[in-house]
């Protein structure tokens, strides 16, 4: 009995795989940009989201640049490129759980969320305008927003979900997916409003306010993490 071996690797991990190995077969010199994610979809038979996952992974491993806005370029190979992460979670899925999660979190929080959990919203509300006026943006105050969301729902099992997808977020891939997207001043600036309107919804007791506001909040999270890129 011949029996082939399943890879239960993820598809953009895979995809970084061929991208790595053109590469490395000298098919893209130093300096030369990649064929666009269209391109790369046709040519391999995915989505332009995974072939854009892959360039990111490409990126962390040190072997591509990504310009957001003009394309990826082949970075000069030396010994210090790292391997591919391989147990990084897929940022675009990781998204799409937190799109069904969230929103009926910030709804139920509305109803049950403490004074110390409304204060500690609004402190943090705080810290994130003070840190758009620097032009910056900090993953710690954006979790710390929406995890004291998820305590004040006082369910045990959605906190530690929304937990684990928070986690997930710590990945190299995903961190730098949404450090691209932090750079742009533009999208800084939406989700600082996005989060004001949540966190009026949420310390209003308005709970589809507040429904309505996480879901538009990570609709436009997920579109900019699929639009901005060409």
């Amino acid at each position: 009995m011949k029996l082939q071996a399943v890879s239960n690797r993820k598809l953009y991990i895979q995809i970084a795989d061929q991208i790595r190995d053109q590469i490395k077969a000298g098919a893209a010199k130093p300096g030369r940009q990649l064929p666009s994610e269209r391109e790369l979809a046709l040519s391999l038979g995915v989505s332009r989201p995974t072939v854009r996952e892959a360039l990111i992974a490409l990126e962390v491993a040190g072997l591509v640049e990504v310009r957001v806005g003009v394309g990826a370029f082949v970075r000069q190979r030396d010994d210090s490129s790292l391997g591919l992460p391989e147990l990084n979670a897929s940022p675009l899925e990781v998204m799409t759980v937190r799109r069904l999660l969230e929103p009926e979190a910030a709804a139920l929080a509305s109803q049950t969320i403490s004074p110390e959990g409304t204060a500690r919203l609004r402190e943090t509300l705080k810290i994130m305008r003070a840190e758009a006026a620097q032009d910056q943006w900090r993953p710690e105050s954006d979790q710390m927003l929406h995890m004291t969301l998820a305590d004040a729902c006082n369910n045990a099992v959605l906190r530690e979900t929304i937990e684990a997808l928070w986690n997930a977020r710590h990945g190299a891939v995903d961190k730098r997916f949404h450090q691209h997207l932090a750079d742009i001043r533009a999208i800084r600036d939406h989700i600082l409003a996005d989060h004001e309107a949540i966190v009026a919804g949420v310390v209003s007791g308005n709970a589809e306010g507040a429904r309505k506001a996480m879901a538009e909040h990570l609709d436009f999270v997920a579109n900019a993490m699929l639009e901005t890129w060409e």
